[in-house]
């Protein structure tokens, strides 16, 4: 689970960035902020490398740091807060929801127990 996240939660992250980030105009209806398309696209990027590249031990930090920062960022959209030090932050439904569960997978797949061999 922990490498199926870093993969996957890093394309989904990465694919939002990039449309958010290189059509503005798309950004409204894909529920993000412009800031918010830069942090998913980092995210992105940066789980994506983990899980394609990282080990283990790494995946787990990057599942735990990023699925972290992102819960935060869901609930302090859900929250109404909209910018933080210049930086604007996903205030509509669908970036909320998009934080929200990478976060909560993110912090599952960290914590979740290496399974025998």
């Amino acid at each position: 689970m922990l490498s199926a996240f870093s993969k996957y939660a890093g394309i989904i992250q990465t694919v939002l960035g990039l449309v958010g980030t290189a059509a503005p105009s798309a950004v409204p209806a894909l529920g993000a902020a412009q800031g918010g398309s830069i942090f998913n696209l980092i995210s992105g990027l940066v789980l994506s490398y983990l899980g394609f590249k990282g080990g283990e031990s790494q995946q787990r930090v990057g599942a735990l740091g990023l699925g972290g920062l992102n819960a935060v960022v869901g609930v302090l959209g859900a929250l109404g807060v909209s910018n933080i030090a210049g930086i604007s932050l996903n205030t509509e439904t669908v970036g909320i929801i998009v934080n929200l569960a990478v976060g909560a997978w993110g912090l599952i797949s960290g914590l979740m127990k290496k399974k025998a061999a």
